[in-house]
């Protein structure tokens, strides 16, 4: 029997999480309802038995707001630029049953914002990186999404948006880490992220696996939606994954529609049911105020065999990002 000696981690197969509390919003009005979320999951990972790192600022004045009891949960004390662990903590790979990280340069989105803590964050963490990956190469972890079978897909339009100001072969440097990395099966969508996401169209907004041989994607029916011509591109794009894929089973919709378009101040902010977080003991979908007894509706038709959690994350939303990108699965 041949040994499988690279094997991606999948978030569905992680029991570890890693978010940042959001001390850098402190000032701003929605800083205790972004509170609020990271106090939601911290409950929940305890309640479910999985490890958390909360990272605090260097002076640690936020300790005392969350459960740091259980010895399930460690800290750590560093000066993020920004909130969204999940695209600079690097995706995770194992090589001969070792966790490794997958190098990449992180520049907030093609340098809209500061980074230069967040791209070096990754330094903390003792895990070998050298052996796949490059510092020259802008990638995020919120536009990978890996299955525990070896498949790989992600969206050619944010990484060249995001490596326009580098001179740099963005198909020479995916084929290179691809190869390395020995992946079963690679899809690459290419589409415009949803409105007003800041990420210039994420992954994880769109296509994400909750098992080895299913996907859900972002969908719609209702043409009155803001994303509707969108979601009809993306769903030509998913029936040609699985047609194409010899792993890939199943691929189920959740639809979006006008009551789910979260507007503050008359601007849409980037709503996607797709932005949860998996983990091996729960499924948690974010939700806004209008549309979580809809939602909950949604996922009870899912053939998930974990528990299944709904929190409102508006707060991250009016921040530009979504739920899955406040953590990172190691």
């Amino acid at each position: 029997m041949s040994v499988i000696k690279k094997k991606l981690l999948a978030d569905y197969e992680s029991n570890h999480i890693v978010m940042v509390h959001p001390h850098m919003h402190r000032d701003k009005s929605h800083y205790s309802d972004l509170y609020t979320i990271f106090s939601s999951l911290n409950k929940i990972f305890l309640n479910n038995k999985t490890k958390q790192t909360i990272v605090f600022d260097e002076n640690g004045e936020f300790e005392n707001l969350y459960d740091l009891t259980d010895p399930s949960v460690s800290k750590i004390f560093y000066n993020c630029d920004d909130i969204w662990i999940r695209d600079y903590l690097p995706k995770i790979y194992i090589s001969n049953g070792s966790k490794k990280m997958i190098r990449y340069r992180f520049n907030a989105y093609g340098e809209k914002y500061n980074y230069k803590n967040d791209n070096n964050f990754k330094e903390l963490f003792n895990y070998v990186s050298d052996e796949i990956g490059s510092d020259s190469f802008v990638l995020e972890g919120g536009n990978l999404e890996f299955s525990a079978k070896g498949i790989l897909i992600t969206n050619m339009h944010c990484i060249k948006k995001n490596n326009a100001n580098y001179t740099i072969n963005v198909e020479e440097e995916i084929n290179r880490m691809i190869e390395k990395l020995g992946i079963s099966e690679l899809f690459i969508i290419n589409l415009n992220g949803i409105i007003g996401d800041d990420t210039n169209g994420h992954i994880d907004n769109f296509i994400r696996f909750i098992d080895d041989e299913t996907i859900v994607y972002f969908a719609s029916k209702d043409k009155s939606y803001c994303n509707y011509k969108l979601a009809c591109k993306l769903a030509k794009q998913v029936n040609d994954i699985v047609d194409r894929s010899k792993i890939i089973k199943r691929a189920i919709p959740l639809y979006h529609s006008k009551d789910d378009e979260f507007i503050k101040n008359g601007k849409i902010y980037p709503y996607s049911k797709l932005n949860f977080i998996a983990t091996t003991e729960c499924f948690i979908f974010p939700c806004i105020s209008k549309n979580r007894e809809s939602l909950q509706r949604d996922l009870d038709d899912l053939p998930s065999k974990t528990k299944i959690y709904v929190i409102n994350t508006e707060a991250a939303l009016t921040e530009y990002g979504g739920l899955h990108c406040l953590t990172a699965n190691i």
